[in-house]
């Protein structure tokens, strides 16, 4: 197995700086229960994966332990210029059936080679439940939550989910504390900017406790699927950092940070890269 699959970059993410990311999904499956319409990597392979799934691709957690400690003393080595490690990739990271296990490693081995460099996390929020999952999750040093919708109906167009229900994601949201908040703010056929105004929506975000909100707009294009590919403008996320500083009594730059670019990025970019945000 190639190292460069499972430690990958780094590559520059608008939050983090320079990124070393940890994948835990092959190539050849997309491991994710959302089909998130802005999505590069393609629609999932489906919605619930088992173990066997990955064994078939030899994704087993001794192969990616290996690559780990691998890749990490290489960087190591090197002297790689590395501001976060995270784990991101090729789909829903907290899905890989041997998630924790891989969290203990990841953590013992960063200790040895890089124990300067923070951990983070990219999730799309659907396990957070799930109790072995989040105290792993909660080990990291930062955590990213994602939440696309302000209603059911914009959830199901925006990142249309495969056995999920939007209620859940609330829920899972309103029940932690201490992680960051983000909402991709999306255009084309079917925009999701109008759904953050609802005020059930509201209600629930004001009770929400996290530390710092980010908007941000979808900077990579799809080209398998380019009605999504219509930037957001800077103005929109303008005004709806403002309606949510009000809100919420939080400050823009600070609380709320708006992450937008004003052209979309080389759609030939590797695939691998993929928490470029």
């Amino acid at each position: 197995m190639e190292t460069e699959k499972i430690v990958y970059g780094p590559v520059k993410s608008r939050r983090l700086g320079q990124s070393l990311g940890i994948n835990l999904t092959p190539s050849e499956l997309k491991t994710c229960n959302f089909s998130c319409g802005y999505c590069r990597v393609g629609v999932p392979s489906k919605g619930n994966f088992e173990t066997e799934d990955f064994e078939k691709y030899e994704w087993t957690p001794g192969n990616i332990k290996r690559a780990i400690t691998t890749g990490l003393e290489d960087h190591a080595r090197r002297e790689t210029p590395v501001d976060y490690i995270t784990l991101a990739g090729n789909g829903e990271p907290t899905l890989y059936p041997w998630f924790g296990e891989i969290i203990d490693h990841l953590l013992e081995e960063r200790k040895k080679y890089l124990p300067d460099k923070p951990t983070a996390l990219f999730t799309n929020s659907t396990t957070l439940d799930q109790r072995a999952i989040k105290e792993s999750i909660y080990r990291l040093d930062r955590r990213f939550f994602k939440l696309d919708a302000g209603d059911e109906r914009a959830f199901r167009r925006t990142n249309m989910p495969i056995g999920v229900d939007y209620e859940k994601i609330i829920q899972n949201l309103l029940s932690l504390t201490n992680y960051e908040l983000s909402m991709a703010i999306t255009n084309g056929d079917f925009p999701n900017y109008e759904s953050f105004f609802d005020s059930r929506f509201l209600e629930n975000l004001k009770k929400m406790q996290f530390t710092r909100l980010f908007l941000y707009d979808i900077d990579i294009p799809r080209t398998t699927s380019p009605r999504f590919n219509k930037k957001v403008s800077k103005e929109k996320l303008e005004n709806l950092a403002e309606f949510f500083s009000e809100q919420l009594d939080k400050n823009i730059g600070e609380d709320i940070v708006i992450l937008w670019e004003p052209t979309l990025r080389n759609a030939n970019i590797p695939l691998y890269p993929l928490q470029l945000n």
